[in-house]
């Protein structure tokens, strides 16, 4: 029972479902702070949408290594290319039918595939600068993980009338989701080196990217101090859900651990911690 459930998370994992989760977590996050109600169809989008530019980005990283590929991952995305793509171009469709069919009147509908169309097109262009774009992938990345999850409750807060501090909560998903990223790429820079692949810590070198999570870290833990101590209490448990996400992956940078496909499974379910203010 225990290797079924281990195979299922593996695979959970290795299809960007737990990403797809923290996304709607994230969401959540924003529209239960700023008291906006979000329809079921708002979350699926964006799965779907998530899913989607993960799996495209993979299915080009897979594209990319000639031989087999070394990390599970990308050795799934070479195994199952037709099959994933094909399910790509599925979503896809699915996802602009759903999009015309419930946003048709909504500036979502226009923002929404404008944010994709320039997802889409920076990947590619971060995929073909190679090394020289490689020290902006997770930076750009983490930029429209934010603005994926805070869009559609943002289109319809009442900027005038109702409080803002949730923007200093865009500063710390920002921080916390490029400490993921960097983070991740500094465990599987071995790996990325041996395929040809460029990251920010082939790029830096392990040392300097080891500082920059150092320098992140310390960044985080101030900022948690700060959010705690200047907003008003109605705040807090966002900022207490948004401090065990970080200090989980501070956590386990500093532990150094053996074993990367557990702590990419752990960080990435870490994202999902907001859903736990459905019980508040």
């Amino acid at each position: 029972m225990n290797q079924k459930i281990r195979k299922f998370f593996e695979k959970f994992n290795v299809l960007s479902l737990d990403v797809v989760s923290g996304a709607c977590a994230g969401m959540y996050f924003f529209s239960d702070m700023m008291r906006i109600s979000l329809f079921w169809y708002y979350y699926l989008l964006l799965g779907m949408a998530v899913w989607a530019i993960y799996t495209f980005d993979h299915l080009l990283d897979a594209r990319k290594v000639y031989r087999h590929a070394l990390t599970k991952r990308r050795r799934f995305h070479q195994q199952h290319f037709g099959r994933l793509a094909g399910a790509l171009g599925a979503v896809g469709i699915a996802g602009l039918l759903l999009a015309f069919r419930y946003l048709r009147s909504s500036p979502l509908l226009e923002a929404g595939l404008l944010v994709f169309a320039l997802i889409i097109l920076i990947m590619l262009t971060l995929h073909w600068g190679g090394e020289k774009t490689a020290v902006a992938k997770e930076f750009a990345i983490a930029g429209f993980y934010v603005l994926g999850i805070v869009l559609a409750p943002a289109l319809r807060h009442d900027f005038d009338f109702a409080p803002n501090p949730w923007l200093f909560y865009l500063l710390a998903y920002f921080l916390l989701a490029w400490y993921n990223l960097v983070y991740l790429s500094y465990l599987d820079g071995a790996l990325d080196r041996a395929e040809g692949h460029h990251s920010i810590a082939t790029v830096l070198g392990k040392n300097k990217t080891r500082k920059l999570l150092w320098v992140m870290g310390l960044l985080g833990l101030g900022y948690t101090v700060f959010l705690f101590s200047y907003l008003s209490s109605y705040y807090h448990r966002f900022t207490l859900v948004w401090a065990l996400m970080l200090l989980i992956h501070v956590i386990s940078f500093v532990e150094r651990p053996e074993n990367i496909a557990v702590v990419r499974r752990r960080l990435e379910a870490s994202f999902s911690l907001p859903l736990l203010l459905l019980l508040v």
